[in-house]
């Protein structure tokens, strides 16, 4: 696919909506659009035959659910009916979300210590200062990279980002982020308040973090992980649902709800009230 036609499809995929009434994930974007590379183009009423023979190969070898979901959507965004995309790809959905159990959210989040090796080692002011503000925000990625100067205040540290189905929300950074963002600001000459603060992609960030993670961290990561970090932190800290729901934009008390399940601090809580038994063992 052309480099402009690929710009388009970003586009519809942002916009796009499922049944279930939600948005496709930064995420799942970024991998359709990996692979929407290898896709050669189509138009509008061609005929199923002349589709099928010229989709074969891509299907033969990159037959795994991102990949046909990468085609089905394309068709879609051509403009053709779902039943004649299904003629030519059909896949399985399947929940792919890192909050499916506490098994697979363990797996996202990552411990403090981690956090701050990765931080401390980052030698790009850049990448330090956007996985800071990751963590400290715990907003998506796409929140940050479309931050202009008019929504950030540096004097009481707030945020003021456009979320989920438009529904704005303000979070909040520490005091050495303001630091590096202040330098930042001043080092690149970002003055004018509708300028956006970092001139970078989604999938430049996601490049970067995963290179960062496997030289330093010997692990995968991606920059929903630091959302997932930030807000499993919270709740380890006792933290209600209801005010950690606030500051990440959930839409449903449930998805929030996994991060306190998966929290120690009930567990801290009910050990701490047991008392300790070798105290008395003298007495």
């Amino acid at each position: 696919m052309k480099t402009e036609n690929l710009a388009s499809f970003e586009v519809f995929l942002t916009n796009f909506t499922k049944k279930n009434g939600k948005r496709i994930g930064q995420r799942t974007i970024h991998g359709i659009l990996t692979l929407a590379k290898f896709l050669e183009e189509a138009s509008l009423n061609e005929e199923l035959s002349i589709l099928k023979s010229r989709y074969l190969l891509y299907l033969k070898e990159r037959n795994h659910p991102i990949g046909v979901y990468a085609l089905w959507l394309y068709l879609k965004s051509v403009g053709y009916e779902e039943k004649f995309v299904k003629e030519i790809a059909t896949f399985k959905r399947r929940n792919l979300s890192a909050l499916t159990d506490e098994e697979k959210l363990a797996a996202s989040v990552l411990t403090k210590k981690e956090l701050l090796f990765l931080v401390e080692n980052i030698p790009e002011p850049r990448d330090k200062l956007i996985v800071k503000l990751l963590y400290d925000t715990a907003a998506r990625i796409s929140e940050i990279t479309n931050l202009v100067v008019k929504d950030v205040d540096l004097e009481t540290r707030e945020i003021q980002v456009m979320g989920k189905g438009r529904k704005p929300r303000t979070v909040y950074f520490q005091q050495s982020t303001v630091d590096l963002l202040k330098g930042w600001l001043i080092e690149n000459e970002i003055a004018s308040p509708n300028v956006r603060v970092f001139d970078i992609t989604p999938g430049a960030v996601w490049y970067n973090l995963k290179k960062y993670g496997r030289e330093l961290l010997s692990r995968e990561l991606h920059p929903h992980m630091l959302r997932h970090s930030r807000l499993q932190h919270m709740a380890d800290e006792g933290i209600d649902s209801f005010s950690i729901k606030s500051y990440a934009g959930h839409g449903d008390i449930g998805t929030t709800q996994i991060y306190v399940k998966a929290s120690k601090f009930q567990g801290k809580i009910a050990f701490d009230k047991a008392g300790d038994v070798w105290s008395n063992q003298n007495k």
